[in-house]
């Protein structure tokens, strides 16, 4: 019985190391599977943080082309429009033109016209009033041209210059400009001629070379003058005295 004993304890004891060893490679294999899972894991991982920077880079780019192309369409739109403001502003211009040329065509060849400098005054002697020829000029030419604001001024006290005046602003009134009551004001020396003030060439009017221009092209005296006592962005005519015929 003690020998049945002995052996029934003797293989106990070696089923038990059996499952002890048994459990020591299974806790192993375990371990081993979990350290391999973990580097598999940690290397999707790192695959998966490239691919997002691959990714990342890729949309930047992507967004940067289109930023580029979307600015590239803008500059593209800008030049057509300023394109065809400068083709719509050489149609005017050349039509201006046309029709000053065929004004000019109308005046009698016996009858010179003298063009003025900018401050330059017409030395030939002219009437009190604007005769039928310098009035049709001056309306075919104001007809094709800009429109815009004009102060009238004659000088206080003198006829002549304030019926001049009063032809120049119905004139300007009859082709679609905008003119305030005549005002009479009183100088120091009398002005000369008509005479176009602005306040500054920063501030000059865009139509105030126009209006020059035109005056000088229908006969009439015409000087320039820059004085800051004027209006900003205004156009003042003064209209001074006219040598008797």
């Amino acid at each position: 019985m003690e020998i049945f004993s002995l052996l029934g304890a003797a293989l106990t004891l070696v089923s038990v190391i059996m499952l002890w060893r048994h459990g020591n490679r299974m806790a192993s294999d375990l371990i081993n599977r979990e350290r391999r899972a973990s580097k598999r894991i940690k290397a999707v991982e790192s695959a998966a943080e490239e691919i997002r920077k691959e990714l990342l880079t890729t949309q930047q780019s992507q967004d940067i082309a289109d930023q580029k192309r979307r600015l590239a369409q803008m500059d593209a739109e800008t030049l057509r429009k300023e394109m065809q403001t400068l083709r719509k502003r050489y149609s005017d211009a050349e039509g201006s033109l046309k029709s000053r040329i065929e004004a000019l065509k109308d005046i009698d060849s016996t009858q010179g016209i003298t063009q003025n400098s900018t401050t330059g005054l017409d030395s030939e002697e002219r009437t009190t009033q604007l005769d039928r020829q310098q009035k049709n000029m001056l309306a075919k030419l104001l007809k094709s041209g800009p429109k815009g604001e004009l102060d009238i001024i004659s000088v206080l006290d003198d006829s002549i210059s304030h019926q001049a005046a009063m032809e120049l602003k119905s004139v300007f009134d009859e082709n679609g400009w905008t003119t305030q009551d005549i005002v009479q004001s009183a100088f120091t020396q009398n002005p000369e001629g008509i005479v176009l003030v602005i306040h500054s060439k920063q501030t000059a009017p865009s139509y105030a070379k126009f209006v020059q221009r035109t005056l000088t092209s229908a006969g009439l005296p015409v000087s320039a003058q820059v004085n800051n006592k004027y209006r900003e962005w205004s156009l003042s005519m003064i209209v001074g005295q006219f040598d008797a015929a």
